[in-house]
């Protein structure tokens, strides 16, 4: 089997302008940036509709084999994470699908709905060498104690944010390998954006992560 051919995935303008601030995001839906011959980079969009859709055709399009998702988390209650912390998301949930009654929100399934990245001993030494956590992908942050309680402790989720289930599902569905790196920025529940640790954490995560795997691809 040849090397494969992997597509950094960076879900906002906001995280791609941090990880590559000469290179306009713009028309990297239909021409990725090349970081090597066997690294792409594309800006794929905010959110589960506008992710699933892009990423689905830039697979089928480019004929990606991997994928990795690169970008920044909120840190949910009890999972012991700080900002800045650098993590691999090995399951995701499908976070918000359901109803609120009475200032108290109702899941509509029984059990979360948990889909599987693909096994950290694939990937490559960078992303393999993180610690491995539990995802919550959602579609709407909220400032609800009660809220963040919840998914924190129904889905057994550490992290939330908004694009890594569509992935998953799409990768199993595809055939291609998926993994998914995330910074931590902040704590959920915080909606002052000005204490984000954004770029720092962002830079961090290129330079411990990013950069040494496309480097050593060469």
């Amino acid at each position: 089997m040849g090397k494969q051919k992997t597509l950094i995935a960076v879900p906002s303008p906001q995280e791609w302008k941090i990880f590559f601030p000469k290179v306009p995001y713009g028309q990297t839906l239909k021409s990725p940036y090349a970081l090597n011959a066997l690294f792409d980079a594309a800006c794929v969009g905010i959110g589960i509709v506008n992710f699933a859709t892009n990423l689905t055709t830039l697979i089928c399009s480019k004929t990606y084999s991997r994928v990795i998702i690169a970008g920044v988390a909120g840190a949910l209650p009890h999972s012991r994470l700080e900002t800045g912390d650098l993590v691999r998301v090995d399951e995701e949930c499908v976070g918000d699908v359901g109803y609120w009654n009475h200032n108290e929100f109702r899941f509509f399934f029984k059990k979360p709905q948990v889909f599987q990245g693909t096994s950290a001993k694939l990937a490559p030494p960078s992303i393999a060498a993180l610690p491995g956590v539990r995802g919550v992908s959602v579609n709407t942050l909220t400032a609800s104690k009660q809220a963040l309680e919840f998914r924190a402790k129904f889905f057994k989720a550490q992290v939330e944010a908004m694009e890594g289930v569509a992935a998953f599902s799409i990768a199993q569905t595809l055939g291609v390998q998926i993994f998914e790196v995330r910074a931590i920025s902040n704590f959920t529940g915080d909606m002052d954006k000005n204490r984000w640790n954004l770029k720092q954490s962002l830079r961090t995560l290129q330079n411990q992560v990013l950069v040494p795997m496309w480097e050593s691809a060469k």
